[in-house]
């Protein structure tokens, strides 16, 4: 039987203005205990544009530092500069990280051509198994598919990618692509593309939730329909600023705090309001 893995995109915790160590290390004994494939640090769920390139580093450096080998470990290693992108995969390298992501230049409207030149001098660059980030309702532009084969066709070490395009379509395309690992970032989409032939799933809802776990899983629950339930979550939590509503959530389910503060650094704030709270923890 395929083992459907699910990996955590783990959110970077604070408090006041430092890398909250005691919630790094709860958030590994969390992944550990529940039987999580990997941690993702440093990714779109840990702000890592809002990351100093010193932060980025820090956090890939206590991540790795404190987790048991059974996990598998993928470096957030994306900044807009690719030379930066660069050095933070030779320093995850260095860390002990075999696996790295990296998302494509955003902000401008680029070319798929320019993309493929992005891509390139970081797989050119980087010793590692290179995962590509495909969000465009985020970076504004996608990764097509003909880019990704293309790239696959000329680096060895473009191993997989994680697709956050929301595109059935699309994902099949990238399934298609010989010898590529695909993964699903899109929490509501995890169970149609497991059976699509996805690796597994990326998901933002399991810094705080064992619904994508029990997808991938396969298990079955009387009157608990985990899909529906993780959809539910993410509509839910759309509504909030984010990162910041999964760090709370985090703080909430896993750390078990009551009242969490100051868990946001400087200049974004803890969420005051959150009227859907009991429903999301309820659906969680």
């Amino acid at each position: 039987m395929t083992h459907n893995k699910i990996v955590i995109p783990m959110v970077t915790p604070y408090t006041g203005r430092d890398i909250d160590m005691p919630a790094v290390k709860g958030m590994i004994d969390y992944a550990v205990s529940n039987g999580f494939d990997g941690l993702f640090p440093a990714g779109s769920s840990g702000a890592f544009m809002a990351l100093s390139f010193k932060d980025q580093e820090y956090i890939l450096s206590k991540v790795i530092e404190n987790a048991p080998d059974k996990l598998e470990m993928f470096a957030g290693i994306s900044r807009n500069n690719v030379s930066e992108s660069s050095a933070m995969g030779r320093k995850a390298v260095e860390m002990g990280f075999r696996n790295v992501v990296v998302i494509n230049p955003f902000y401008h409207k680029y070319s798929q051509d320019s993309m493929f030149n992005y891509f390139s001098l970081v797989a050119g660059k980087v010793d590692a198994n290179i995962f590509l980030y495909n969000n465009p309702s985020l970076s504004g532009l996608s990764i097509e598919p003909g880019t990704v084969r293309k790239l696959r066709d000329n680096y060895s070490n473009i191993k997989g990618m994680k697709d956050s395009s929301n595109d059935y379509a699309k994902f099949a395309e990238y399934l298609e692509i010989p010898g590529l690992e695909v993964f699903q970032g899109k929490d509501a989409k995890l169970e149609k593309s497991l059976t699509m032939g996805a690796v597994g799933g990326v998901c933002s809802t399991a810094n705080f939730s064992l619904n994508t776990l029990h997808i991938a899983r396969g298990d079955r629950k009387e009157g608990v329909d985990y899909q529906e339930r993780a959809a539910r979550v993410v509509e839910l939590v759309s509504r909030y600023e984010s990162p910041t509503i999964h760090n709370l959530l985090f703080r909430k389910l896993i750390l078990g705090q009551d009242h969490p503060v100051n868990y946001m650094k400087e200049p974004f704030v803890d969420l005051a309001d959150v009227p859907d709270l009991e429903e999301i923890m309820r659906n969680a």
